[in-house]
């Protein structure tokens, strides 16, 4: 894939050096007038800027606003009504330990990863073909952020977690294993004809999701030239492609041009010896199929000579052809108990290892890969100032890669994770272009800030649940979303509007049909079971074109297509897995209102919800509607409406659709 960002040929080399590639540390703590307002570090480096320019923070968030906000963006799901009707402001501390120990965090935050991680369940590109085995990735990144990897771990796991130190439990080396599914699930042109162009394509994915996702900076660029604008020569980034094509991919995926992939990752600690013994059983079992063909050839050569024969010299061959259709029943015999003997298989996942014979890539004049210039060897963006380990000659250097990337010498990780991290929290990051920490980026609106919890975050093991719990315990965090205007400077809380998976998890929520329990495989690789790995190509035979979103589970567990998302995910703006992105649109349409109005899923949902009312009375139930829906009691003028609403319809399931498709049931105040 060559680089799509503009490339200006010409540019003029930048004098200012990168602001991302300075070193942080922790900050003073800068003063403010107001003193008793902070209550958190945070809210001091906050306060100070509006304290600078004379703008006073807003009122704080009304209780049960912030509880549903701080609901909403751990785990994706809105309080149910017993802890609203019981909720005081003296509880929220609590609230928020126990939503991060909740199994539904890895759920939220893991879809906030998978965006990053341009996760997929299919290749993309010329030939769409099935990741059957893709799932476990996800559910891996699921897990990670429940027992919260610290997020250095996270990072060499899912770059080299095949070469790390195997953990004891074997459970947990699974996930080491699985996780470098972050390098395969990405988009491949399985379709391609030239080997080398497909092995550059594949490194190319890579280099940019692993840049991308962990330095935010786009190595790519520098594919076919140096970097128009950061400080990346071409001659590194053939560096780290030369890391990436000494490793050989095992997606169990093939199309009659690429086989090499066509291998997976045998998982459990028996697995290796499993995948052996099944391999062993299909050899043997290969040979005792071409002899038995053999005999059988034989056997049918002679019935064959023998039905020219006179009669006479035929029967005096009966002999020797009841002898071989003898000999035929027991080779059929032998391969009927040696496949009843078939060992069972290990389970199998997406994963990487080193290849046999480890490379220096060449760098390719303009990215033309009929004109190699001379290798360069593996290694890493020379930019940024973390010494490299050696690499060793056998050695394809993701070991070294991933340690390097997760040094806390690294200008870059901590920054970007942070930042990633409060985007989510607050709804803008304090970089507002959290894929590009270059040039083309903007720059941090509180820099001072973001490398006081870069530093921080480093210093408390990397924990991306202490951070978390320290971002919604601040006073910035609890104020409320009140008033207009430029916000850069945080006086109020931004509204976030609900992405596609909580939207749809709320609904069903509210229908109380939502399945909670982690879905294990996927619709994709259940459909792929009877289908032979060639074709399992997305259109092949109508494969694939009978996907639904009917599941009952969280819509993290929806099945993803390349080019075919479900409705209502790609309606709601879902991130493209094609690319990294760390920031989703948040585009009103009116396609969105359409669908809301008229999914057979909202309507059932909706149906569902007016069941679930509780009350004697209709203002009973009314208020019991707005508490489920919105957090909060309806307003006078809310009953005087719906009241006349139930008058002339007498539809409570009208009602409720209505709710659903409210601006306020979308939006996260």
């Amino acid at each position: 894939m060559l680089c799509l960002s503009v490339c200006m040929a010409g540019a003029a080399e930048p004098s200012e050096p990168l602001w991302s590639l300075r070193p942080f540390t922790i900050q003073p703590l800068p003063q403010v007038k107001q003193q008793g307002w902070p209550r958190s570090r945070v809210d001091h480096f906050i306060l100070a800027r509006l304290e600078k320019v004379n703008l006073p923070p807003n009122a704080d968030a009304e209780p049960l606003t912030l509880l549903r906000r701080v609901y909403f963006d751990l785990i994706g799901l809105p309080p149910p009504l017993d802890v609203i009707e019981g909720f005081t402001m003296a509880k929220f501390p609590v609230v928020v330990d126990q939503l991060l120990a909740s199994p539904e965090f890895g759920a939220r935050w893991g879809r906030h990863w998978l965006d990053v991680a341009r996760y997929a369940e299919t290749s993309g590109n010329t030939r769409n073909m099935a990741y059957v085995l893709a799932w476990r990735y996800r559910n891996y990144v699921v897990r990670a952020f429940n027992r919260d990897t610290p997020f250095d771990e996270f990072i060499r796991e899912q770059i080299a977690g095949d070469l790390i130190k195997p953990a004891a439990d074997p459970t947990r080396r699974d996930d080491q294993l699985l996780a470098t599914g972050f390098l395969n699930v990405g988009t491949k042109s399985l379709g391609e004809q030239d080997a080398m162009l497909y092995d550059m394509n594949v490194a190319d994915d890579q280099i940019d999701a692993t840049c991308h996702a962990f330095l935010a900076l786009s190595a790519n660029c520098a594919r076919c030239h140096d970097h128009k604008f950061d400080p990346i020569p071409t001659a590194d980034y053939h560096a780290l492609a030369g890391i990436f094509r000494s490793t050989q991919n095992l997606s169990g995926v093939q199309t009659n041009n690429v086989t090499k992939e066509a291998e997976a990752m045998a998982l459990g600690s028996d697995g290796p010896k499993r995948l052996a013994a099944v391999k062993q059983h299909e050899k043997d079992l290969a040979d005792m199929t071409k002899d038995y063909v053999e005999v059988a050839k034989k056997r049918n050569s002679m019935r064959d000579e023998m039905a020219k024969m006179p009669k006479e010299v035929a029967a005096e061959k009966m002999g020797v052809l009841a002898s071989l259709d003898k000999e035929v029943e027991t080779w059929k015999a032998k391969l009927a108990e040696k496949q009843k003997s078939a060992p069972v298989p290990p389970v199998l996942g997406m994963s990487v290892r080193d290849a046999e014979t480890p490379i220096d890539c060449p760098v390719f004049d303009k990215g033309e890969i009929k004109k190699p210039l001379a290798p360069v060897k593996r290694g890493v963006l020379s930019a940024i100032p973390v010494k490299l380990a050696a690499i060793g000659p056998k050695e394809s250097g993701r070991r070294q890669l991933a340690d390097w990337i997760a040094s806390p010498q690294n200008p870059l990780t901590a920054r970007v994770i942070v930042n990633r991290v409060w985007q989510h929290v607050f709804g803008r990051g304090l970089v507002e272009t959290p894929d590009d920490f270059g040039r083309m980026g903007m720059k941090p609106t509180h820099p001072e800030l973001l490398d006081d919890l870069a530093a921080r975050f480093v210093k408390n093991g990397w924990s991306i649940k202490t951070l978390i719990r320290e971002l919604v315990l601040s006073h910035t965090y609890q104020l409320s979303s009140r008033g207009e205007g430029d916000n850069s400077l945080l006086w109020r809380a931004n509204k976030k509007r609900l992405e596609a998976e909580p939207l749809r998890d709320a609904i069903l929520e509210l229908g109380g049909t939502l399945n909670r329990t982690p879905r294990e495989g996927s619709p994709i690789a259940d459909k792929a079971k009877n289908i032979t790995p060639q074709g399992r190509e997305v259109g092949r035979k109508h494969f694939l074109a009978d996907l639904e979103d009917d599941t009952s589970h969280r819509s993290l567990y929806l099945p993803i297509v390349r080019g075919a998302q479900m409705p209502m995910m790609q309606c709601f703006n879902a991130a493209d897995p094609g690319q990294v992105i760390g920031a989703r649109s948040a585009s009103i349409t009116p396609a969105q209102s359409l669908l809301l109005m008229n999914s057979d899923l909202v309507m059932r949902q909706a149906e569902n919800f007016a069941k679930r009312l509780t009350g004697t009375t209709d203002d009973e139930k009314l208020a019991c509607a707005w508490k489920m829906a919105f957090c909060r009691a309806p307003r006078p003028g809310e009953l005087t409406s719906m009241r006349e609403f139930l008058r002339v319809k007498g539809d409570w399931a009208q009602l409720c659709h209505a709710l659903m498709q409210s601006g306020e049931f979308q939006t996260v105040d």
